[in-house]
């Protein structure tokens, strides 16, 4: 719960100001996440029956994990409404950095 009810902040610095019925809350996701533009992740899918995606134009971000790679494993946070940003939230624990190696062809093959 916000400690002030009456001047209430929005739930994320970017995100839209969230309520429940006790009142207004801040925000409880994961720390450190990564935030893309969507399009950098276009091998990411929404969940079957748009499961943790409700939101008047779109997912607004606000029930968890809502994309998940091809092998099925939920990674990521789409929030794509008409009123909040336009960003995906990369969970820290389910995703990581990495360099692809490249093999190198020997001289002369």
């Amino acid at each position: 719960m916000q400690e002030d009810q009456e001047n209430p902040a929005p739930s994320q610095p970017r995100g839209i100001l969230m309520a429940t019925e006790e009142g207004f809350v801040a925000s409880a996701g994961v720390r450190d996440t990564i935030v893309v533009h969507p399009d950098g992740a276009p091998a990411l899918r929404p969940l079957p029956n748009g499961e943790n995606s409700s939101g008047c134009c779109g997912p607004n971000g606000t029930e968890g994990l809502n994309r998940a790679c091809p092998c099925g494993a939920r990674v990521a946070t789409l929030a794509a409404d008409c009123f909040g940003p336009y960003e995906l939230h990369l969970d820290p624990v389910r995703t990581y950095a990495f360099t692809p190696q490249v093999a190198e062809v020997p001289a002369g093959t």
